[in-house]
């Protein structure tokens, strides 16, 4: 049987890898798992480089682990001669880690992407909330508590744009048969003296063409 204490008498031994993923939430705790290593030693080892299979792959996917076999199959060729074990768990080790800091940033990001969008707080309109709504200011309106402005010229509106000889649209006038009623108290002194001044000038240039 296989001993992760040392070799036994099959010459296998498996080392365990703890590996830690930061949690992106402050105050969270981390993800962590193992990464099992297995060494299959033969008898000529170091100058035949052991077995290696991963024993336990925790949340490395099935192509990363063949990915990473590679590897490591290929460093124990370059260390043949040398003791490797030790070299090949530090080879393993680092990978782990590259996995766990691309985890993090991936999930880091998307945090950050989320944060950017703004969150609608408002009710969203269906055809039930707005025909409720339009019911209520229909009711409202009719008891004086809205104010509906018109698109229509007032009285002082109509009034100035005659004396500045400005055609009016009968669209914006309305009906030509309403009347219009002009409240002369809308209107300020200084508008008032500003209108008798123009008037007494275009008097004064008729007499002086005669």
């Amino acid at each position: 049987a296989t001993s992760s204490s040392g070799i036994n008498a099959e010459y296998g031994y498996t080392i365990t890898i703890p590996c830690e993923i930061q949690n992106v939430e402050v105050n969270k705790p981390a993800r962590t798992f193992d990464v099992g290593l297995k060494f299959t030693i033969p008898e000529e080892y170091p100058d035949v480089p052991p077995g290696i299979t991963i024993s336990e792959g925790g949340d490395l996917d099935e192509d990363l682990q063949k990915e990473i076999l590679v590897e490591l199959n290929r460093k124990a060729e370059e260390e043949v001669g040398c003791i490797m074990v030790f070299t090949l768990v530090s080879e393993l080790q680092d990978r782990v880690n590259e996995f766990a800091d691309a985890i993090y940033n991936k999930k880091l990001r998307e945090k950050e992407e989320e944060e950017k969008v703004p969150v609608f707080h408002g009710t969203i309109v269906t055809r039930e909330n707005f025909m409720e709504w339009h019911a209520n200011f229909i009711k409202e309106r009719n008891m004086g508590k809205v104010k509906v402005v018109s698109d229509k010229l007032t009285g002082k509106q109509i009034f100035l744009a005659k004396g500045g000889n400005i055609e009016i649209s009968d669209q914006l006038l309305g009906d030509a048969d309403d009347d219009v009623e002009v409240d002369e108290s809308l209107f300020d002194e200084d508008l008032d003296e500003e209108l008798m001044e123009s008037s007494e000038g275009e008097d004064e240039e008729e007499k002086k063409e005669q």
